[in-house]
Formats: C-alpha cells, structure tokens, sequence
C-alpha cells in the first residue's frame, strides 16, 4: 500500500481482522489471551481475526476493546467523526472536547489506528468508502442509518427494504455503496449549477448537515 496525504491514501483495503492479528502478534499475545479480557471464547477471536465473526455491533466493539489498541492519533473521547455522503469519505478531526464515544465510533477508531499507525499520514486525512473494510463501514453506515436512508431517498427515490439498513449485511453493504456511487456523481453533476443559483445566506454549523455538504458529525 502507498499513502498521499490529504487525498486518497489506500492502494489496498485493510482488512479489521487482519490488522487485529497483526496487532495481537507484535503485542505478543495469544488469541487466548484476548479472549479472557471479552465475553468471546478463543474460536470466536479467531473468527474475528478470519473476517468470518457475525456480531452485533456491542460484541464486536468488545471484542476490539480487548485487543487493547493504543489510541495515539486518535485519542479516546476526543474525537469527531465526519462522514461525508457526497464525498464518499470518513474523516476524522480531533477536538479538545470531550465526545461521548458509541461503539461503532470505538470499532472506526481503533481501525484508524492501527491502519494509520501501518501507513503514516496525517490523522485529519479522508478516508474514501472504497477504502474501507467492509465489516467497518457497514457499521458506520448502519449507525448513521437515518441520514444515509434520507440522501439515499432524496438521490436516487425510494428504495426498497434491503437498503433502509435495518440489518445490514455485507450483501446490503455492497449495494448501498454503489448507490452512495451514483449518488455522488449525481451531486457532483448538479453541485455547481445549484451554488450558482442559490441566495440563502449561510448559516452556522450544525450537527448532521445533510442540505448541502451531507457531512455527518458526531
């Protein structure tokens, strides 16, 4: 992999299983090892390690909790989370304040860390969907369904069930990036035209701004 710093980075996606491996062994600690510091026996660490795990988003958080990856670049409770739906990025911009962490925001962070502890750059670089581990941003999306479900509607229409998140899978994933695709080009067609043509004054930044930059923060 090669990394450019503030445009795309990754040649190759990370794989969340693998990079825990790696985490484990340079840690030099035993699958059973983390297993006793979680709810998940030894064959549920190595299914996660495999890619092949099915958990929930708490169990998985839990169980990359235990792994102990040292949050360096991205240090715990202060950290903002951007997803940008026209972009197609994740990015991440630490804050001085304090930020109440969900687990699906703790399984990002983690995979940040390691990932750009693997190919250094600057913590503030956006990450592009396509450079992503499936499994993570599945989860991000999964955690952000409103938002994403409400681009997706005013983009490309209603959608039918398999899209609206409820349980999303790495099947559904798949689909939903494509549609994230085609949604983007289709803003990026229409973004000049309608910043030509728009006078409302600008207003102040607000949490999820789906309008115009479709950026969610948390």
């Amino acid at each position: 992999m090669s990394t450019l710093v503030g445009t795309s980075t990754l040649q190759l996606t990370p794989a969340l299983g693998e990079l825990l491996n790696n985490h484990r062994i340079a840690s030099g600690e035993t699958a059973k090892a983390v297993s006793r510091r979680c709810s998940l026996g030894v064959v549920e660490i190595a299914q996660v390690e495999l890619g092949r795990a099915e958990l929930d988003i708490d169990r998985l958080a839990e169980a990359i909790d235990a792994y102990a990856v040292a949050r360096v670049a991205f240090p715990e409770g202060h950290c903002q989370v951007h997803v940008d739906l026209v972009a197609g990025t994740v990015a991440v911009l630490p804050t001085d304040s304090a930020i109440e962490e969900r687990p699906a925001d703790r399984i990002l962070l983690a995979y940040f860390e390691m990932v750009f502890a693997a190919h250094p750059m600057s913590a503030e670089t956006p990450i592009p969907f396509t450079d992503l581990d499936l499994d993570v941003l599945r989860i991000v999306l999964s955690s952000r369904r409103s938002e994403v479900t409400e681009y997706l509607h005013r983009m490309v229409g209603p959608l039918d069930a398999s899209f609206e998140l409820i349980a999303p899978t790495r099947r559904t994933a798949r689909r939903v990036i494509e549609v994230l695709a085609i949604a983007s080009a289709m803003a990026a067609t229409f973004a000049l035209p309608y910043l030509a043509s728009s006078s409302a004054p600008p207003v102040g930044p607000i949490e999820v701004q789906i309008a115009d930059a479709v950026v969610i923060t948390r």
